[in-house]
């Protein structure tokens, strides 16, 4: 359902502004999703519909900061884009929908939830899932499920296949959460409030973004976003998730299966038996998601199309980097174009 639609002049990057239509979307049922759709404005004809999905704890502001604008980017470029806000989180929160519980939730019920919808208004009978980060995981499952007659391809970016490999500070925050998990110490599912991080960052952003910080985890490459750009991600990209959704990750990681809660469904074998075309994309100096972590869900895919990239970027800066632009942003509009109906 759309319930705004106004013309508006958006930020590509930074002096590169492009004037696009604007429509807030909801999704119908007991869990009201929202989107932000963008395309150019009417006669302009779509190339195909591509749904934007938000890692963990982050919302739709992940492909769209002041300045620098992914979501922007592939809507001059042709694209029905369509930027979610997974269930309780962003404007979602806002339309009434519950805090998640478990990943699956996202995989069975939001994503196609929210692609059926963005289908319906674009009047395209096949979409192209790009996530990032946990988006990317949640995109593998819902691609090979719920959505598998109606995926034309799927990009991930810095999304880990393998949560914790290449990272003996992950790994080993994996095995104490997996330990904790397993005493039924968090049974209530607590609230993470993400924005605190955002908040602790962006205060500290400076001590962050200084090469001579030591740090086991740096959220991004030092020097790599202009600080316009970084202080408004920082401010609106954080959000709120449960632990629950932490475990679900970091449980993928140590036992090699992305399944259902209660094992009824295994997302992984799903995924890697699906043959559609997959573009997997990682960042050499992503200390969330290395290289290692990235890879094997490109190795493990049967699919006769798939690509992999990795570049000389960080987790945050992969999307809203300096340098994004230039080669990240390109790289999946060149992938999508070549295989659009």
């Amino acid at each position: 359902m759309i319930l705004r639609t106004e013309t508006v002049e958006q930020s590509v990057d930074i002096d590169e502004v492009v004037t696009l239509e604007k429509q807030v979307v909801m999704t119908p049922g007991r869990e009201p999703l929202g989107m932000v759709r963008k395309r150019l404005p009417p006669p302009a004809e779509s190339r195909g519909t591509v749904l934007l999905v938000h890692g963990f704890g982050q919302n739709r502001y992940t492909w769209h900061v002041a300045g620098r604008s992914f979501s922007a980017y592939l809507a001059r470029e042709g694209w029905d884009v369509f930027n979610c806000d997974l269930r309780g989180h962003g404007r979602s929160r806002r339309f009434g929908s519950q805090r998640p519980r478990v990943l699956e939730e996202y995989i069975r019920e939001d994503v196609p939830a929210l692609a059926n919808e963005a289908l319906r208004i674009s009047g395209h009978e096949r979409i192209f899932l790009i996530g990032h980060s946990m988006g990317g995981i949640i995109s593998y499952g819902a691609a090979a499920t719920g959505l598998r007659q109606k995926t034309s391809g799927i990009v991930t970016i810095g999304s880990p296949y393998l949560f914790g490999t290449g990272s003996r500070t992950l790994s080993a925050v994996s095995a104490v959460l997996n330990t904790f998990r397993n005493t039924g110490v968090f049974d209530s599912n607590p609230h993470l409030p993400l924005r605190l991080v955002g908040r602790h960052l962006h205060k500290r952003r400076r001590l962050w973004d200084s090469r001579f910080w030591i740090s086991p985890i740096r959220p991004w490459t030092p020097g790599s976003v202009e600080d316009s750009v970084l202080d408004d991600y920082l401010s609106r990209a954080f959000d709120w998730s449960s632990l629950e959704i932490a475990f679900d990750i970091f449980r993928a990681g140590k036992d090699g299966v992305l399944a259902g809660k209660h094992g009824r469904s295994n997302y992984r074998a799903a995924f890697e038996h699906l043959d559609r075309p997959l573009l997997v994309i990682a960042g050499t100096r992503d200390h969330l998601a290395p290289p290692e972590s990235v890879r094997p869900a490109w190795g493990g895919s049967r699919s006769r199309d798939k690509t992999y990239r990795a570049f000389p970027m960080g987790h945050v800066d992969l999307i809203v980097g300096r340098e994004a632009p230039k080669t990240v942003w390109p790289t999946v509009s060149e992938w999508l174009a070549r295989r659009a109906s």
